[in-house]
């Protein structure tokens, strides 16, 4: 647009310098007011198209940021150690939470009710050989843990080296069930402390390398000025025969924004071979996409079990509802909570490191790495200016937009073709 404003002023210059050549010259002058007429009528077209062309853009851009919801706080409780993970346990109606305070050492288990009381404490011994666990998920028979640091520590000996642990759950605490569904159950349990080894059953390696075979135009941790071959495994969430991991940031050379991008992937869990998981999906981000920096750490599904969302804690103290089926990151995070001002203030890489939520109270739990706190909040979708959030099958007030801007966009790119033609 700036462009096209300075070829109309030349153009209104030349046509009164013009204006003053000799009488003897009319009709060439006349000839060349005409040409300028018409240049100053394409400058003006021009003009209009990129000014047009420049909002379709903008306005495209802005609605790329996710819809804001609205969140409160219902209650708060802290945890003896750092809450590493988060598990909402439907069948005990209790809150597991994981601790991996430090690298190679034991690791810890509590089992709380969903109002903050602890019912139980368990210790994973060092011996089991897990490095530094990071999330938790119960599934049937079977737990699931992700180790974020596991495949660095896969030569050492005694260390199982994996990034996501299938293991067989047996519940070494022997909390009731309420297997005949109960309105008036409470979560009890037969022991108040446990040591637990568990059998491991499948071990999945995650590296940098494995995401950029699946998907080549990802170059997992390695597009900044800090390279990060690991993948430093967060959070686990399994769906079926499928699971969910994140890639969390790592501060390197004192930075927590320069080993972009980090990813969530999708894999599966059938036919692991040499500890290796076929990758179906992968959602990249950097510091770009959502309009801020990010260093998702935590899974967790809603109440729709996965089925469309899924939702991601962040470091950074924001929660995001991704839509499975959107492939682009960009778009696919179309809600967006900033809880800073409910759990924080926190340091950077301090904030929330584990996210889960209950299907019976339908608050969500996020961890808090620097403050070993449980907040229990409520998520609202619709934004703090009462638009409605994504529904059920995926549309959302904003890809209406977004796509309303896109045919801006192309609409002015037509006619500025047609212009200049």
């Amino acid at each position: 647009a700036i462009l096209a404003q300075a070829i109309l002023a030349q153009s209104i210059v030349a046509r009164a310098t013009c204006s003053t050549v000799s009488s003897n010259h009319l009709g060439t002058t006349l000839a060349q007011s005409a040409n300028l007429d018409a240049a100053i009528v394409r400058a003006k077209q021009v003009s209009f198209a990129a000014a047009l062309f420049g909002a379709a853009f903008l306005f495209g851009f802005t609605y790329a940021v996710p819809s804001q919801g609205t969140s409160s706080q219902i209650r708060e409780f802290t945890v003896p150690k750092a809450p590493s993970g988060l598990f909402y346990y439907d069948d005990q109606d209790l809150l597991y939470v994981l601790c991996g305070t430090a690298t190679n050492n034991d690791h810890y288990l509590y089992a709380y009710t969903t109002d903050g009381t602890q019912k139980c404490f368990i210790t994973i011994p060092q011996a089991v050989g897990m490095t530094r666990v990071d999330g938790f998920f119960i599934k049937g028979d079977k737990a699931y843990i992700a180790d974020s640091q596991g495949p660095i520590y896969a030569s050492d000996a005694g260390k199982l080296g994996g990034s996501v642990y299938e293991v067989e759950w047996a519940d070494p605490c022997e909390c009731a069930e309420n297997a005949s569904n109960d309105t008036n159950f409470a979560a009890s349990c037969a022991r108040s402390t446990a040591t637990w080894s568990p059998t491991l059953t499948t071990k999945i390696a995650i590296d940098a390398a494995s995401v950029k075979s699946a998907f080549p135009s990802i170059n997992e941790g390695q597009d900044g000025s800090q390279n990060d071959v690991n993948f430093r495994n967060s959070g686990v969430v399994v769906v079926g025969t499928d699971f969910f991991a994140i890639n969390g940031v790592h501060p390197l050379g004192q930075s927590l924004q320069q080993s972009y991008p980090k990813s969530l992937i999708k894999g599966s869990l059938a036919g692991v071979a040499n500890n290796a998981a076929t990758l179906s999906s992968a959602w990249p981000f950097t510091g770009t996409e959502l309009g801020h920096h990010v260093d998702m750490e935590g899974l967790t599904c809603g109440s729709d079990a996965c089925a469309t969302y899924i939702y991601i804690g962040d470091e950074y103290n924001y929660v995001y509802r991704l839509t499975l089926a959107e492939s682009d990151p960009a778009t696919a995070v179309e809600v967006e909570w900033n809880v800073d001002s409910l759990v924080g203030p926190t340091n950077d890489d301090k904030g929330i490191e584990s996210l889960t939520s209950s299907s019976k109270t339908g608050y969500f739990y996020a961890g808090i790495q620097g403050t070993a706190k449980v907040h229990v909040l409520m998520l609202d979708a619709t934004s703090s200016s009462g638009n409605s959030s994504p529904d059920a099958s995926g549309s959302s007030g904003r890809r209406n937009s977004a796509a309303a801007a896109a045919g801006i966009l192309f609409a002015s790119v037509l006619v500025l073709a047609a212009m200049l033609a």
